[in-house]
C-alpha cells in the first residue's frame, strides 16, 4: 500500500487542506472534536472540531487514526476508497470520549448540561417502583451512596441524539434495556412515570408493574 500524500500548504479559511494534483482517489475527513489525524500511518495534522481535511489517496483500503487533541480516547477505522471517488470520513470523537469517560469514573456518565451523575447502565431487569427506588436507595456504585431514581423530568431530559444499537435515543453513552421508572409520582394514585427510550413517551405505569420497567441510578455530580 503506497503511503497517503499531502500537500504541505494549507488555507486558513475553513481548515482545508489542498491536495497535490494527479491523484485518482480522495478522502475528507471531518471530525467533531479537535483531534491529530493520521492516515495509513503518516501524520496528518491537527484536524479541528468541523473543519475538514481532504487527503489524496491511492485506491484502496486505507486506515485513518484520530486522538484528541488533548490525548487519549484514540479512534481507528479501516475503509476503502474506489479510484476517482471522494470518499467522506465523519469521525464520531466526541462519542468516543465519552465511552472513555464511562469507563474512567468506573460506571457513570456526568451529564455536563444539568451536572447529573447517571449510572452506566440500568439494573438490566424487570422491577416494581419500589424495587426500582430500593436498587437506587442502596447502590454503592462509583463508591457513592446518594444515589435515586431520577424523576420524570430529568429522565426526559436524557432522551435525545439518534438511536442506538438497541433503538433507543440516549443523550449519554448509558445501556438501557427496557423502559425505566421515574420518582415522580403518575396520572392515578398507585401510578407513577416512566419513560420510554424508544421514542420518548411518558406513561403513568401502576407501581407494581415490572414487566419493562428498569432502575436507572442518578445522582448530582459534585456532591
Amino acid at each position: 500500500m503506497r503511503p497517503v500524500t499531502l500537500l504541505a500548504a494549507a488555507f486558513a479559511v475553513g481548515g482545508l487542506i489542498q491536495t497535490a494534483r494527479g491523484q485518482t482517489a480522495y478522502l475528507l475527513v471531518r471530525s467533531d472534536l479537535e483531534c491529530r489525524l493520521t492516515v495509513d500511518g503518516t501524520p496528518g495534522g491537527v484536524l479541528k472540531a468541523g473543519n475538514e481535511i481532504r487527503v489524496a489517496v491511492t485506491p484502496g483500503e486505507h486506515r485513518v487514526e484520530a486522538v484528541p487533541f488533548g490525548g487519549g480516547a484514540r479512534w481507528e477505522t479501516a475503509l476503502t476508497v474506489k479510484a476517482a471517488d471522494e470518499a467522506v470520513l465523519a469521525i464520531p470523537l466526541r462519542a468516543a470520549v465519552e465511552r472513555a469517560a464511562v469507563k474512567e469514573e468506573r460506571g457513570s456518565w456526568v451529564d455536563r448540561s444539568t451536572q447529573l451523575m447517571w449510572a452506566a447502565a440500568d439494573n438490566g431487569r424487570g422491577v416494581s417502583q419500589s424495587q426500582a427506588a430500593y436498587f437506587c436507595r442502596t447502590s454503592a456504585a462509583c463508591g457513592f451512596s446518594d444515589w435515586a431514581l431520577p424523576a420524570i423530568d430529568d429522565l426526559q431530559r436524557l432522551f435525545g441524539g439518534p438511536p442506538n444499537e438497541s433503538g433507543h435515543h440516549v443523550a449519554g453513552p448509558i445501556k438501557l434495556t427496557g423502559w425505566e421508572w421515574s420518582s415522580s409520582p403518575g396520572q392515578e394514585p398507585g401510578q407513577y412515570w416512566a419513560l420510554d427510550f424508544g421514542d420518548g413517551a411518558r406513561a403513568s405505569v401502576v407501581a407494581g408493574d415490572s414487566g419493562l420497567n428498569r432502575a436507572l441510578c442518578v445522582r448530582r455530580a459534585g456532591k
